[in-house]
């Protein structure tokens, strides 16, 4: 599933459409887990004012003071061509007047599309109970710390949770956890204040340098101009079980926790 790096790579790739005006709107017959609110069809005529990002999910804002939520689901793709030729899971497209094609491929449709009025994007079903942003201000030492302090949870399943920080999806955890010298293994509410100040900057760090590179391709995620991005070749432990830390030479161990894999050095990571 293409995490936070990944989508805001999408974002940033997308910003050359500002101002542009929607000429056509192709949405094909299948069905996706969330039906759009308003119809795809009203978006023509208008002009894109800006991207954002919030978590996993991509909004753009249009003039007509709508705004498309977009979230790639698995197996998402969005990219801009300058031709439209509709592919077997290509489920929606836009047309642009400078001659440019968005389109939102989806062979697993876990993905969605939701059109709805601006003033309500806060109060989306999907938005509203979202946690702070890991990039932001407001995701420090202090609101972690508050956040945690009673979690007798793992750490790494703790820090999935949308509601304590967005975005930060399996592979930049385990990632961040290697690079804070902090184990999965570990209840959240033993993290001491150091480690918890470690932590957030290691979660800073690894998503800034993964946006750098732009995003990691280990599936079907390729950016807008339909590229790899190159954060795969940075993995420290993610998917590397049984192959030697890269500190210390020990083997990387490989475990599930709540469903997910989780990579770790038991002799870097306490």
């Amino acid at each position: 599933m293409p995490e936070l790096p990944e989508v805001e790579t999408i974002k940033r790739g997308l910003e050359i459409l500002k101002n542009k005006k929607i000429l056509h709107i192709f949405r094909s017959q299948k069905k996706f887990r969330i039906e759009s609110s308003l119809d795809l069809q009203g978006l023509v005529g208008a002009k894109i004012l800006r991207f954002e990002r919030r978590a996993r999910y991509l909004l753009i804002n249009f003039s007509n003071k709508k705004t498309l939520i977009l979230h790639l689901g698995m197996s998402g793709k969005i990219t801009l061509v300058k031709k439209f030729q509709q592919l077997k899971h290509d489920h929606f497209a836009i047309e642009f007047d400078g001659g440019e094609h968005l389109i939102f491929n989806d062979p697993r449709r876990f993905g969605f599309l939701d059109l709805v009025v601006t003033k309500n994007l806060k109060n989306h079903k999907i938005l509203v109970k979202l946690g702070v942003e890991p990039l932001s201000d407001e995701f420090n030492f202090s609101a972690l710390r508050e956040k945690i302090r009673s979690k007798k949870m793992n750490i790494k399943t703790a820090m999935m949770d949308n509601k304590i920080v967005v975005g930060v999806g399996n592979i930049y955890i385990n990632e961040s956890l290697f690079d804070s010298g902090i184990s999965p293994l570990r209840e959240a509410s033993s993290l001491k204040e150091n480690e918890i100040k470690k932590l957030v900057s290691s979660i800073k760090k690894i998503l800034k340098k993964a946006i750098n590179l732009g995003g990691s391709s280990i599936s079907d995620y390729v950016t807008v101009s339909g590229d790899l991005g190159s954060f795969q070749n940075n993995f420290r432990v993610y998917g590397r079980v049984n192959k030697k830390c890269l500190r210390c030479k020990n083997l990387i161990k490989k475990i599930t926790q709540n469903g997910r894999s989780s990579f770790y050095c038991s002799s870097c990571q306490k």
